[in-house]
């Protein structure tokens, strides 16, 4: 009995381990939570936490049929009522401590926001100068795991050292933080918001220096983490046994040709935190009133690129989005969109995810099946290693580039894209867009996590796990 103890208690404290680095290192999140998965299963299967919520239900509404049961005077029933509530309740309070754990292994309702992207600290809920020890703490985390974990420990090793280069690409070291002028920016912002203007006036002084010590360069204008200075096209040549069931899922290879030289001067109007305004106790969106945007761009993609000006954008993993337009190398599903009235196609790939359609999803759906289904999919339909590949809704640059070859855009319908547009409040909305009646090919726009519609459909894609990273 003990051993037995100490062997939960260590699978406990593996599970534990994983959340916390899967809220710190997100782009690999879908992957710890299904590692916390497996050593939760002895405790806690998905199943059994579907029956555990249902006898919640259960509980909550046994007070009522009681009191309904002394209404007729039927002591009998109160009594086996009041014996049952006891004996749930005591279940239920026996199992708290796995339903918690389970809630956010089996049933994560938002994305994990990556606390080290530009900017998100504050979205991730995370001070700036709490990066530092959060850094160390999820290296710590990740030794614990290297050693309790033997299987995965190669994998554990390789994000510790990843995560040590941050010291480097964020500038900070130990509990010294030093940030790049684009966070001394943002925190000259809170200085100012907070009355500190003692504190501003430090910040203005670094924030000067650090101006005075960049050379007037282009390269040297763009930092290490904006979407300008990532310009490596991301090729690779999927082998023919790859593309050819993935082409039997509905899958198909495209080379996403590179537009990077064309909107690297836009991307330059993404979202920035030291120019958002405070509003309540949040920092609103960005309001940026005089775009400078050339004349002839179409009307929705100056829509489009508003959005991102005002609102700050994250990937399905959490990581900030940042579209370098970058030729890339992809598997997508080719379908021709349906025309209203007519039926959504199916395929192989939405059987093996278990959706039981293509439209009338709602994100939830679509990202607990990717979570549950997207691995095995990718490594043993695909020969594909999950480590280096992500099987997503199609990413919104991606519709846009290969949309233009292939004709989408032009349908009285919304494709789910993948990422989240953050609103002021903090809350997500989930990325749709391509209907005609609203831009075709440039529409963009966020909807309620839940919102689902027989004209909102799912398109996915395989794509390199890397084009999701902004510091690793």
């Amino acid at each position: 009995m003990l051993e037995e103890k100490q062997n939960t208690s260590g699978r406990l404290a593996i599970v534990d381990n994983l959340i916390a680095v899967a809220k710190a290192d997100t782009l690999y999140c879908d992957l710890y939570l299904l590692r916390a998965g497996y050593f939760l299963q002895p405790e806690m299967t998905k199943e059994n936490y579907r029956n555990l919520k249902q006898e919640q239900i259960i509980l909550t509404n046994l007070p009522s049929q009681t009191r309904n049961a002394m209404g007729e005077n039927n002591w009998a029933k109160v009594r086996e009522l009041s014996g049952h509530f006891k004996t749930l309740k005591e279940a239920l309070e026996k199992k708290q401590p796995y339903k918690d754990l389970a809630q956010i292994v089996y049933e994560r309702l938002e994305v994990f926001i990556d606390p080290f992207s530009p900017g998100m600290h504050a979205f991730a809920g995370v001070p700036l100068d709490r990066l530092a020890e959060l850094r160390d703490a999820t290296v710590q985390r990740l030794r614990n795991l290297s050693r309790a974990d033997g299987e995965w420990q190669n994998f554990y090793k390789r994000r510790i050292e990843v995560l040590s280069t941050l010291v480097a690409k964020l500038n900070i070291s130990g509990n010294d933080v030093q940030p790049a002028s684009g966070l001394l920016e943002e925190e000259a912002v809170s200085a100012l918001d907070a009355g500190n203007f003692e504190k501003l006036e430090q910040l203005a002084g670094d924030l000067m220096h650090t101006s005075t010590k960049v050379p007037d360069t282009p390269s040297a204008k763009e930092p290490p983490d904006s979407p300008q200075a990532a310009t490596s096209d991301y090729l690779f040549t999927f082998a023919p046994e790859t593309s050819k069931r993935a082409q039997e899922l509905g899958l198909k290879p495209f080379r996403a040709p590179s537009r990077h030289k064309e909107f690297a001067p836009l991307c330059r109007l993404a979202w920035h935190p030291a120019y958002a305004q405070t509003e309540g106790n949040h920092h609103g969106v960005v309001h940026v009133p005089d775009l400078p945007l050339p004349d002839e761009l179409p009307e929705p993609l100056k829509t489009r690129i508003q959005l991102f000006a005002i609102h700050p954008f994250i990937n399905s993993a959490g990581v900030r989005f940042l579209p370098t337009m970058v030729g890339e190398d992809v598997l997508a599903e080719d379908f021709a969109e349906p025309e209203k009235g007519s039926a959504v196609s199916k395929s192989r790939l939405l059987e093996l995810l278990d959706l039981p359609q293509r439209d009338q999803l709602s994100r939830i759906q679509i990202e607990a099946a990717l979570q549950e289904k997207g691995h095995d999919l990718l490594a043993n339909e695909l020969g594909l290693d999950p480590i280096e590949f992500r099987l997503v809704c199609i990413p919104p640059d991606l519709h846009l580039r290969i949309g233009l070859e292939r004709g989408w855009g032009q349908q009285q319908i919304w494709t789910h894209f993948d990422g989240y547009m953050i609103m002021a409040d903090g809350k997500q909305q989930a990325l749709v867009g391509g209907d005609i009646r609203f831009g075709g090919i440039y529409d963009l726009l966020g909807v309620p996590l839940k919102y689902t519609s027989e004209r909102l459909i799912a398109r996915f894609a395989v794509v390199q796990r890397k084009r999701m990273a902004t510091w690793s």
